[in-house]
C-alpha cells in the first residue's frame, strides 16, 4: 500500500528531476526511481526527517546516485571491453605471420651455421627449439647438455644461454640489414 502511494505521489516528479539533472535515458531514470521507492518501502526508517530534507528530495537524491553509479559502471565496462579487445587483437598474431616468422628465423639460423657464427650442435639445437616456440626450461637445458638436478642453477644457465643465442641472432639480423646484397 505504501509503495502505491509513493508511486502516485513522487514517481513522475522524481523521474523528471533525474532526467533534467543527469544526462540519462528515461529507462535508466525510471529504473532508478522504482529501485529507490522499493528500497524505501522495505526500510522507511532510513529516512530521517530531522536532517531537514523533504522525503521527495531524499528519494530523488538516492535515485540520482543510482543513475550515476549505473552510468559509471556501464562506462567502466565499455572501457574494460575495449582494453580487453585491444589486448586480444594485439596479442594474437595470425597463423600466417607465425609461419612466416618461423621460416624467416629458420633461414637465419641456416645462414648463421653456413657463415660460421654458430658452431656448437647444442647451440643450434637450442636455438631451433627456441624459434619453434619451446619455452620449457628443462627441455632447453637437455638440448644444451646442462645439469637438470639443481633447478635454480638450471634456470639461470638456460636464461644465460637463451639470451646469448638471441643476441647472436639479433646481431646477425642487424648485419643482414646493413648488407645491400
Amino acid at each position: 500500500m505504501i509503495l502505491l502511494d509513493l508511486l502516485k505521489a513522487f514517481a513522475q516528479k522524481m523521474q523528471g528531476f533525474v532526467l533534467r539533472d543527469l544526462n540519462c535515458d528515461e529507462e535508466a531514470a525510471y529504473d532508478a526511481v522504482i529501485d529507490v521507492l522499493f528500497a524505501y518501502a522495505a526500510t522507511p526508517e532510513r529516512y530521517d526527517p530531522k536532517r531537514g530534507a523533504l522525503l521527495v528530495t531524499y528519494l530523488t537524491q538516492a535515485a540520482k546516485y543510482r543513475v550515476r553509479d549505473r552510468l559509471r559502471s556501464t562506462s567502466a565496462q565499455v572501457e574494460r571491453d575495449k582494453k580487453w579487445g585491444g589486448d586480444v587483437e594485439l596479442g594474437q598474431p595470425s597463423a600466417k605471420d607465425i609461419l612466416e616468422n618461423f621460416v624467416e628465423a629458420s633461414r637465419a639460423v641456416d645462414r648463421l651455421i653456413a657463415e660460421g657464427h654458430l658452431k656448437s650442435p647444442k647451440d643450434i639445437a637450442a636455438l631451433r627449439l627456441i624459434l619453434s616456440g619451446e619455452s620449457s626450461t628443462e627441455v632447453l637445458a637437455r638440448a644444451l647438455g646442462l645439469d637438470t638436478s639443481n633447478v635454480e642453477l638450471m634456470r639461470r644457465m638456460v636464461k644465460r644461454h637463451r639470451d646469448r643465442l638471441m643476441k647472436i641472432l639479433e646481431r646477425f639480423g642487424k648485419e643482414d640489414l646493413d648488407d645491400p646484397n
